[in-house]
């Protein structure tokens, strides 16, 4: 409408007489309401548009709340960044919270790092797609995360940053430093400021002893700078690397074999990690032990066989005329075929102080089939706690990083599933590597299992279901039941955990796996744990309450306050008779289970890591299994909570939702195990030992408090108000 009639016109707020605005006679109207057929009030108006999760409405809604999110977008400095290609706006806007940092009363240097926000919007200007490049070299590291989406993007690096925009797109990204880097992300260049070592006879060049005797002095030399800064740099830049806040002396070999096939040799490796005192007073930290297998590459960095291995290249080497790398084994094509040839050939090679065992399950041959050769490797090394290896989407490799004396549980349980359960709905094994030291300790190094397509992991899966019916605000009169099929497949994922349970409860004869039954005094050893644990948890609590976000102080301040109900409720649970202690996942969430063709695979049966290994590879009860994935749920619950309040959803209207589908979702799964596990030997009856189930949830919501007090302080309020739950239910209203 031209000139001043726009604001005279009456609003669309419905397709009802006079666009809702007024019950008037029309003729009695300043002005008539639009009556265009592609804008008039009957196709656009305000009830329709927030019944629409893409209407302009609510992308403004959304864009609002992202943007109040953050101080930087009104309080913060504007600095124009200068792409090459002019059709790109890009500008920083950067906040740091003065007050923050003075209140924080540590170190304002890092304190300067916790409260400062930086905000990159890169706008398209053009009515084309357009690509650009943008120097973000000193934010080396941060990961952007799409602020719209709250997707993360690959991290920042030394080269200049690649986006491409859709015609009048943008992007904000929040630079983070707080954020991992995505899963799928592969660093695929060479490092430019690698160390390099001189050679004069491959890897004996670093062993004084494997050399002539007047080369045995330079031999000590490389050895001592091999430990003290490339391995050493190496370990403090990884992510399975857990004492990366320790002060690294070195990085000590420990024993190592050296295998070598022709144009290539392989330094298989354990060394122990040395700290140095953290003050005057204070004791060094206990040495770590890791699994570190090295390959020596000969070829240019610009050499295809030296590019494949990316930023797993530990240094360059020279030899006389020939140059190579030094490089983690784990992203080496030919090593990862070795490793599956040797398993095939049960090989059993003797090491320095222990023996290198390669232990192929009875189902390797079906497994690994006769073309390992013909495999490649699509990808190596990977950002997770182990190193991960896929051979032609046929065979799976996981190197364990970090290493304890004993046997894997993953290994253990992975070969009953595979070869004596015979349970389809895990990953089957082909095999194990191990190291067993003079005095017969054996050391799990890697496994190998059959690669499995999926369609993702089930937390994924479960966060992005629930934020989608979170921001499309369906309301239950809208739909009689919203979530029929995402709650079958929650009753398939509740059977399956029923199966596995199944599977462990099978006798056969082997005496670390056969179920035992649980008596009065196991039972109650239990609980006493359980006890210690919820007492030692809320004196972590009580002791770090100030450095709890405050939106986490409320239901701290509760929890601390419900100390005695918490105790109460575990000392009124009694042993209960008919109840068994199996072998059992030991860590089981939805991040634990793959989504395949519409139903469930099972993986990594390592345990609870931060655990000894003989205490997860030790009996209980496997409602320790259902506790973890009940507990899962509750953490779905508040992550897509949070996600879609952060899009502009009214949290009032959002959180019944969240909290109802909780409920259904519990419900379908619980009463699924129930029928999978009708009659087993493992308890009663689920109905019978609820109680148990009950403590065994908070046992679990107690690790999940401290884990996050430790590591994510901004994520405690999810088990707070786990807690709160168990002890106070009208707590959820």
């Amino acid at each position: 409408l031209g000139d001043r009639d726009a604001v005279r016109t009456p609003m669309q707020w419905s397709p009802d007489r006079n666009a809702g605005f007024s019950r008037a006679d029309p003729q009695r109207l300043y002005l008539p309401p639009i009556m265009d057929p592609i804008y008039g009030y009957q196709a656009i108006n305000v009830e329709a548009q927030a019944r629409d999760p893409s209407s302009l409405l609510n992308w403004t809604r959304r864009l609002l709340a992202v943007r109040q999110s953050s101080r930087a977008f009104g309080r913060g400095s504007l600095s124009f960044l200068t792409p090459g290609n002019r059709k790109i706006l890009a500008y920083l806007r950067e906040y740091t919270d003065e007050t923050a940092i003075a209140a924080s009363g540590g170190d304002p240097r890092d304190a300067a790092d916790e409260h400062e926000e930086t905000i990159l919007c890169v706008a398209n200007l053009s009515r084309a797609a357009q690509p650009v490049e943008l120097n973000l070299s000193r934010f080396r590291g941060r990961v952007p995360v799409e602020m719209m989406g709250r997707t993360a993007f690959p991290p920042i690096g030394d080269l200049p940053y690649l986006l491409t925009l859709p015609a009048h797109g943008f992007y904000w990204f929040r630079l983070a430093r707080d954020v991992e880097v995505p899963p799928w992300h592969e660093e695929h260049l060479v490092r430019e400021d690698l160390p390099l070592v001189v050679l004069f006879g491959g890897w004996s060049s670093l062993f004084p002893e494997r050399v002539q005797p007047w080369r045995a002095s330079l031999a000590e030399k490389n050895r001592e700078k091999f430990e003290r800064q490339i391995l050493a740099r190496y370990l403090e830049q990884q992510r399975w690397f857990a004492a990366r806040a320790e002060p690294l002396e070195r990085v000590s070999l420990v024993d190592w074999l050296v295998f070598e096939r022709p144009g290539r040799s392989w330094l298989i490796a354990i060394v122990s990690a040395d700290f140095a005192p953290a003050g005057r007073d204070a004791p060094a930290p206990a040495p770590a032990r890791y699994f570190l297998p090295l390959s020596l590459v000969w070829g240019d960095v610009d050499e295809p066989q030296v590019r494949a291995l990316g930023a797993n290249v530990l240094a360059k080497v020279r030899q006389q005329a020939e140059l190579g790398v030094i490089a983690d084994a784990i992203a080496d094509e030919a090593f990862c075929r070795m490793i599956v040839e040797a398993l095939g050939q049960g090989r059993r090679v003797e090491m320095g102080n222990g023996s290198l065992v390669f232990e192929p399950t009875d189902s390797f041959a079906e497994i690994a089939g006769d073309e390992v050769e013909t495999l490649e490797l699509q990808r190596g090394a990977g950002q997770s706690s182990n190193a991960v290896a896929i051979l032609g989407e046929r065979l799976f490799i996981k190197g364990y990083r970090a290493l304890q004396p004993g046997i894997n549980p993953e290994v253990e349980l992975g070969r009953h599933l595979t070869d004596v359960a015979r349970f389809p709905y895990c990953v089957p094994v082909a095999g194990s590597v191990a190291y067993v030291s003079a005095d017969g300790t054996p050391t799990t190094l890697a496994i190998v299992q059959k690669y499995v397509p999926h369609q993702g992991d089930g937390w994924t899966w479960a966060v992005e279901y629930l934020e989608r019916f979170l921001e499309d605000s369906i309301a239950d009169e809208t739909i009689e039941d919203p979530h029929a099929a995402f709650l079958e497949l929650i009753a398939t994922l509740g059977t399956r955990v029923g199966e596995l349970h199944l599977a462990f409860a099978l006798s056969s004869g082997n005496p670390d796996f056969d179920p035992q039954p649980a008596d009065p005094a196991q039972q109650q050893q239990w609980l006493q744990r359980v006890r210690e644990e919820t007492i030692d948890s809320l004196g972590m609590l009580g002791a770090r309450l100030g450095e709890l976000p405050t939106e986490a102080r409320t239901p701290a301040e509760a929890v601390l306050a419900s100390r005695a109900e918490l105790v109460a409720i575990i000392d009124a649970q009694r042993p209960l008779p008919g109840v068994a202690s199996a072998r059992h996942h030991g860590d089981l969430h939805l991040g634990q289970v793959l989504l395949a063709n519409n139903d469930f695979l099972i993986i990594d049966f390592e345990g609870e890591p931060s655990r000894p290994i003989a205490e997860r590879r030790a009996r209980h009860t496997p409602l320790r299994d259902v506790a973890g994935m009940l507990r899962s749920f509750d953490y779905v619950r508040w992550t897509a909570l949070r996600g879609a309040i952060a899009g502009g959803g009214d949290a009032r209207r959002l959180a019944p939702l969240a909290a109802r589908w909780l409920a259904e979702v519990r419900t379908a799964f619980l009463d699924a195990y129930a029928s999978a596990t009708a009659g087993a030997p493992l308890f009663p009856s689920l109905s019978a030992v609820s109680g148990l189930l009950g403590v065994l949830e908070l046992e679990k919501a107690m690790y999940e408090l401290r884990y996050e007090i430790h590591h994510r302080p901004a994520w405690a309020d999810i088990p707070l108000n786990g807690i709160l739950d168990f002890s106070r239910p009208e707590w959820s209203a």
